[in-house]
């Protein structure tokens, strides 16, 4: 199997704030432009830049014929009240030579409309093929600022969020791994060939035998294997996944890597002191880290005020490191908050394997190759990073997640760097993903369409009606965490994909998507 060289290698955490460099992505020269009273708008303007970015349209290259980029969105808040999304235009932005600017909606099934459907962010790309670092200044995004209640001499503060996404192209893929992983995909009970996706039309499953003509069959064959979980639907169940269900084939966005404690402490200092306490982590009653000391190797502290990382030994502040301790309904309020949506567990299986057929009990870096990090040079710091060469944080080689994206040094495959084929980061290990599940009922009710609109409840928690719900209803988890043994981090892993665990742990984070405009 030919391993293609990953060209995305995280140096840190991926989000910045007006405020300056907070990892991979700079944002800087914030500010808002004149406000003009005739058409109710204004520009937001910014200069971006972050390192190891790629964009590639020849198939022969070393990397897919694909791109990343950054997910760009605006927090403003009026006369010092508090934090709210901005609504943008769909046209009417300003974009520099030598890049593209592609508007995310709420609803990508639905037409652009201001008050109902407006854009909640912009992708920022690189319009031409180049690797290395991407710098553009003089980025405009048309802000319709009347219909966020601003008015001409209000005052506005403003925070230019970007996170660092890679794009996912459409196209067919295979799910499960020869029946080598814990109820992994197959297409029948006497067929170990992987689930064929081909399209994102509706799927049924059955109990079929299977055709079982051959290895990665591309048949439409599918039969679900159960993990044996409570109203988790049984081996051989006959149901079908909706066509507005995200099978993973239609093109999409997903974070490169999981939410960093940098991330989190940004969403959480936007939020309302009542938005605060549901979200905090910390506290006694919380139910999940219950301390503001350095725990697990999660750095964050709060009592009032803003969230902050304390400085360690070294001036260690952990920013970079994935964040743990998180329940899916902190998840969820993230994802609303940035605009973006929760993944499929079929999203996670296209965005690590890519067009390859499956490698029987593969990781996400296409190989059974695996080799877990042991310790930890820089701990805490930017260039954190596992002591001697490894692809994976798993089987309590480092007590608690390391760095998003620590394993990529350099240059490097993805064997070496544990990278998914389109080089999202850290699939396998670390910290659990939590995957909307296709074996429960409440999970296939999920719509790919429906995303974020940067506004949560006045408690705190996401409003998505077509998301699962605060207790995890629905959902599961992928990809196995630093904890687990070797046979929990495999790609097509299913052991804990329906299981329904709402609280936080010391093994939990996650990332977001988005479907692609």
């Amino acid at each position: 199997m030919k391993f293609l060289k990953v060209l995305i290698l995280l140096a840190a955490v991926v989000v910045s704030t007006s405020n300056g460099v907070c990892g991979g992505i700079d944002v800087t020269n914030t500010s808002v432009g004149t406000r003009d009273a005739g058409t109710g708008t204004a520009p937001i303007n910014f200069d971006i830049s972050w390192n190891n970015s790629w964009r590639s349209t020849d198939p022969g290259a070393p990397a897919p014929s694909n791109w990343d980029a950054a997910w760009v969105f605006v927090k403003f808040r009026k006369n010092g009240g508090n934090w709210a999304h901005a609504s943008l235009n769909d046209t009417g932005h300003t974009v520099p030579s030598g890049a593209s600017l592609d508007v995310g909606l709420v609803d990508t099934s639905a037409s652009f409309n201001i008050a109902t459907n407006p854009g909640v962010g912009v992708f920022v790309y690189r319009s031409a093929d180049g690797v290395g670092t991407f710098t553009k200044t003089g980025f405009s995004l048309n802000w319709k600022y009347t219909q966020d209640g601003v008015g001409v001499n209000d005052t506005i503060d403003i925070r230019v969020f970007a996170i660092e996404m890679v794009h996912v192209p459409t196209e067919a893929f295979f799910a499960g791994d020869n029946a080598t992983s814990t109820a992994s995909f197959r297409q029948g009970s006497g067929d170990n060939d992987p689930w064929y996706i081909g399209s994102e039309s509706a799927i049924t499953t059955g109990a079929q035998a299977g055709s079982g003509t051959g290895v990665g069959e591309m048949n439409s064959e599918y039969r679900y294997v159960t993990t044996s979980q409570e109203t988790e639907d049984i081996t051989g169940a006959v149901f079908t996944i909706p066509a507005v269900f995200p099978k993973g084939y239609q093109k999409f966005y997903m974070m490169k890597g999981e939410v960093s404690q940098s991330q989190w402490v940004a969403f959480f200092n936007t939020l309302t002191t009542t938005q605060k306490s549901t979200r905090d982590i910390t506290s006694s009653g919380a139910l999940g880290k219950n301390t503001d000391n350095l725990t697990y190797r999660n750095n964050v502290s709060w009592t009032s005020g803003d969230a902050t990382l304390p400085a360690q030994g070294g001036g260690a502040t952990y920013a970079s490191v994935a964040m743990n301790y998180i329940s899916w309904a902190d998840l969820a309020a993230y994802l609303d908050w940035a605009g973006l949506r929760p993944m499929s567990e079929l999203e996670f299986e296209t965005a690590a394997r890519g067009p390859y057929p499956a490698v029987s009990g593969e990781y996400a870096w296409g190989s059974t190759s695996l080799t877990g990090a042991t310790g930890v040079n820089n701990a805490g710091l930017p260039n954190e990073a596992p002591s001697a060469a490894a692809n994976c944080v798993y089987n309590n080689g480092v007590a608690g997640p390391m760095r998003v994206g620590a394993m990529a040094a350099g240059d490097t495959t993805r064997i070496a760097s544990g990278a998914g084929y389109y080089g999202a980061m850290d699939l396998c290990g670390n910290v659990y993903e939590r995957t909307v599940s296709v074996g429960r009922s409440e999970g296939r009710t999920f719509n790919g369409a429906k995303h974020g609109n940067g506004v949560l409840t006045s408690g705190g928690d996401a409003d998505v009606t077509t998301w699962p719900d605060g207790w995890a209803v629905g959902l599961g988890f992928r990809g196995g965490a630093w904890q687990q043994p070797w046979s929990g981090v495999r790609l097509s892993d299913r052991s804990g994909a329906s299981m329904r665990l709402w609280n936080r742990h010391l093994e939990r984070g996650g990332r977001g998507v988005r479907s692609a405009p």
